[in-house]
């Protein structure tokens, strides 16, 4: 695994470790001074590149990101992850079989 940048490091940082208080898109925003796009990017490079058990709960009003710190925390977190990856694939199902014009 490699080092953490500046960046990614600042970001981590912000993270509160646990779901009692997750730090909303937002908020994460804010403190950086960064583009939500940015924010999202790097904390998928911190979960993907660096293996930090990163997890979000989407839930109002106790939205935002966390640190992972148990089992139940890390089923929350991948909840929504399973169920976007189950619609994305009967889309994907129903494009793949989708009778097309003939032109």
């Amino acid at each position: 695994m490699k080092q953490l940048d500046k960046e990614e490091q600042q970001l981590l940082d912000l993270l509160p470790k646990g779901i009692e208080r997750p730090r909303p898109l937002k908020e994460l925003v804010k403190l950086t001074g960064w583009s939500s796009r940015k924010v999202r990017a790097t904390i998928n490079r911190l979960i993907v590149l660096h293996h930090q058990p990163i997890g979000a709960t989407y839930k109002q009003p106790n939205n935002g990101y966390f640190i992972i710190t148990n089992d139940a925390e890390r089923n929350i977190a991948l909840a929504p992850l399973t169920s976007q990856i189950k619609q994305m694939t009967e889309r994907a199902n129903a494009i793949t079989n989708a009778t097309l014009e003939e032109s």
